[in-house]
């Protein structure tokens, strides 16, 4: 790291939206406590709580975190049999939550959203995945990882690069020591992390690197004996928005409770989501959406980007209308 005072401390809970921006840019993230409190976080916990409950007895819950977990096969394929509790699975991962209650999809367009991703990213950006991680005693630690681990590098007019659908998640040499002469990338992606319980050093606390969105490198997936990690300890009903460039992970759970976090990432509208909003979305749901949350699901046309057929249209709909093969009357006789 080259700047060691942005290691040194980490930031404040603060309501003060002006001070949470500045941490954003100093530090990589920043906490706002209370955010849901009383009924809100009790209706959030309890959803989530019971989402997970049912998924465990349907034989759908996604497991990991386990230390004895086969995750690989060869060739580097994953293992898609191995996210179970019989597989050693122990972290109980949840995914689209946008179908899955109403606090849920309320987080996607909640003022605090507006206002800290949108310093992040700029008005306009979409859903990439809204997911839950509950990290159970004996769940390992993740590892530090950045979420723009695909994002290409600047280079030198004709070096030669890594061809962006070839870059991995192992970060290659000039991922891990870049030529910050040369710049570093822009944030494009955006995180926030619902605390739906207290996260303490304990059971799971999200890990960061402060400062690290700066540096433009990517962490050592090998060894991270040598990084100033910090765990993001903070109380329940507090929102924790992160750049995306931010080295982070989730943590250890070495205690005897559960850790609830809900984690909502955007990203540009220019770019890919993780979860396929548009088709993934309960079509039952579609009626009872506002355009802000349509459009933050990827609805919303962008610059001619996500259209169907024309250009011009604004948002477009669940079951659009499609043009399919078509031929002159006059070649039907």
């Amino acid at each position: 790291m080259d700047n060691n005072s942005l290691l040194d401390t980490s930031p404040k809970p603060t309501r003060d939206l002006e001070l949470a921006k500045k941490d954003l840019d100093k530090f990589g993230f920043c906490f706002i406590p209370n955010v849901l409190i009383e009924k809100d976080l009790e209706q959030a916990k309890k959803r989530l709580v019971d989402q997970a409950e049912a998924e465990e007895e349907q034989g759908v819950s996604f497991r990991d975190g386990g230390v004895n977990q086969n995750i690989y096969l060869s060739g580097n394929k994953v293992n898609k049999g191995a996210f179970t509790l019989s597989n050693g699975g122990i972290n109980q991962r949840l995914w689209m939550l946008a179908n899955k209650g109403q606090c849920f999809r309320d987080m996607v367009v909640h003022p605090y959203v507006d206002e800290l991703v949108g310093h992040i990213l700029g008005k306009d950006f979409i859903l990439s995945t809204h997911s839950a991680n509950i990290t159970k005693p004996g769940g390992v630690r993740m590892g530090l990882h950045t979420d723009q681990w695909w994002m290409p590098q600047p280079i030198k007019p004709g070096d030669d690069f890594i061809r962006a659908s070839e870059i991995s998640r192992k970060a290659s040499d000039s991922f891990l020591k870049p030529d910050t002469d040369l710049g570093i990338s822009p944030p494009v992606v955006a995180n926030c992390m619902w605390m739906l319980s207290d996260f303490t050093e304990t059971n799971g606390a999200t890990e960061v690197v402060p400062g690290s969105h700066l540096t433009g490198a990517h962490p050592n997936q090998e060894d991270q004996s040598i990084y100033p990690v910090k765990q993001a300890v903070s109380k329940e009903g507090t929102l924790m928005v992160l750049d995306g460039r931010l080295w982070h992970g989730t943590g250890a759970n070495t205690g005897n409770t559960d850790r609830l976090g809900v984690l909502t990432t955007f990203c540009a509208p220019q770019f890919r989501q993780q979860e396929n909003q548009t088709i993934g979305l309960d079509r039952k749901l579609w009626d009872s959406c506002s355009n802000k949350l349509r459009s933050r699901l990827g609805f919303k046309v962008w610059n001619a980007y996500g259209r169907i057929e024309s250009s011009v249209e604004e948002m477009i709909e669940p079951e659009p209308k499609r043009i399919g093969e078509l031929f002159p009357k006059k070649l039907k006789h």
